[in-house]
């Protein structure tokens, strides 16, 4: 094949390296493939390399008894252009495929011609993708149109192009009547001037605003009512000018439910304050009651009551701190820590002036459930009453400490003092004792793990799950 002039050349590299939709060849005067797309590769079931330099007869054996008669017209410079073929390629084997083909003749610069460009379509192809094009499409349009919410395609300019059958119940009208309009129409008055800023400062950077940060706003119906929606936005890719997608939800039912269940909490509060506060102020009719006993009593009477009196009085302080809260699921350990310590040094600070009880708690971070509160907080006071009666015997002076810090998922609770400590062989979780009894059961009821401290004095450790 003679060569073909510079500019050909380049048109023809132009032409081979777009990706143009058809098939594209160069024949020689031998019917041999000197050039071929990627697209015509594919179409005849062969790579470009094991095409190139072998004849049409051998590529297309079926096709070439209907096609020669055109080339052999082509190559005496007759173009063969719009031809409508029926043949059988290999990359469809025992399927006719219909094909639109045109073959033009490639001169020299004399004039003479030295070849044929083949341009092919192959229509039965082109007409499945049409096919499935248009089926894609229907799913779409089907799965707009039967979308449990109201959605609106719209333009750069706020006008609605698309509308479904769900947004025209949501606005009162037929979905025609919004088409073409101005999103502003479903706005009430008073809010279109700011909206109109806000949408052309959206549009000059269109994002995706998902569901869980759809905009909440006030819509106006067709007939003039009002209703609350959300409305999330998502761009349509390629778009430009932009075209944005919005999906609007009426939310009036939701509203009105959660309003319901905001007042029925609230009811719930009210009443959970009520409960907390009576049995709060009945427990310290028993303290009081149990304090009056112990005056006129005398013995170990007077202690059982004493003792009594400031166990009803800790119940009666994790009452009052729970309906003084706003959460009713349980309490910062450390500030009711801090609150029973100073109930505690209230209590028995005239006998023991000299015993320093000490706190080291923090301020936060350590939240105890309910169920938990009362059993622990009658742990501690078991341990610092116990302490202060009979860790300083024969001593003018001593110290109680209460400390607690969190581990993980879990708080550790001590309580101990630099007493005269246990006597020798004493094991306090198989001991008679009332006192420590009462502390073993109560640990068991929090899922607490107890440990013995070393001396000097007496210290016992709870371990125990706390909320995250």
């Amino acid at each position: 094949m003679q060569a073909f002039a510079i500019e050909d050349a380049a048109v023809l590299d132009a032409l081979f390296s777009s990706d143009l939709g058809l098939g594209l060849a160069v024949l020689d005067r031998d019917l041999r493939y000197r050039r071929m797309n990627s697209s015509l590769a594919a179409f005849n079931g062969v790579s470009v390399d094991a095409a190139l330099g072998r004849k049409v007869s051998d590529v297309l054996p079926a096709a070439y008894p209907e096609i020669e008669p055109l080339l052999n017209k082509v190559l005496s410079g007759e173009p063969q252009e719009g031809f409508r073929v029926m043949v059988e390629v290999p990359s469809l084997p025992g399927q006719a495929s219909e094909w639109r083909a045109s073959y033009l003749p490639i001169r020299a610069r004399d004039g003479t011609v030295n070849g044929v460009l083949v341009k092919a379509v192959n229509m039965t192809l082109q007409q499945a993708h049409q096919r499935a094009l248009a089926a894609s499409e229907a799913r779409l349009r089907s799965l707009f149109e039967q979308a449990p919410e109201g959605m609106t395609l719209v333009d750069a300019e706020g006008r609605m192009l698309l509308v479904n059958r769900n947004m025209g119940e949501l606005f009162a009208c037929e979905p025609d009547q919004l088409l073409g309009q101005h999103v502003n129409m479903l706005l009430p008055e008073a809010r279109r001037a700011t909206h109109r800023v806000e949408m052309g400062r959206y549009l000059q950077a269109p994002t995706k605003r998902v569901m869980a940060e759809r905009r909440k706003l006030t819509a106006l119906r067709l007939d003039g009512s009002e209703f609350p929606v959300e409305v999330a936005l998502s761009p349509i890719p390629g778009r430009d000018p932009p075209e944005v997608l919005a999906t609007v939800v009426d939310i009036t039912e939701r509203l009105a439910a959660q309003a319901a269940m905001e007042a029925s909490l609230r009811e719930k509060t009210l009443l959970l304050n009520e409960v907390h506060h009576r049995v709060k102020n009945n427990l310290q009719i028993v303290a009081s009651l149990l304090d009056i006993h112990s005056r006129s009593a005398e013995g170990e009477a007077r202690e059982v009551l004493r003792d009594s009196r400031s166990r009803v009085g800790v119940i009666a302080m994790t009452h009052q701190l729970l309906y003084e809260g706003s959460n009713f699921s349980g309490l910062e350990f450390g500030p009711y820590l801090g609150k029973l310590v100073q109930l505690l040094k209230q209590t028995y600070v005239r006998e023991t002036t000299n015993v320093e009880l000490q706190l080291d708690v923090p301020a936060q971070g350590m939240r105890i459930e309910t169920h938990k509160t009362v059993p622990s907080g009658l742990i501690v006071n078991e341990l610092v009453v116990n302490s202060y009666k009979h860790a300083f015997t024969g001593r003018g002076s001593g110290h109680i400490r209460v400390s607690a810090r969190r581990v993980g998922p879990r708080a550790e609770l001590e309580v101990g003092d630099d007493g005269v400590g246990l006597p020798a062989g004493f094991d306090p979780s198989s001991s008679r004792s009332m006192g420590y009894q009462l502390v073993y059961m109560l640990a068991q009821q929090i899922g607490a793990e107890v440990e013995t401290l070393p001396g000097p004095g007496t210290g016992l450790r709870f371990t125990f799950l706390i909320e995250d």
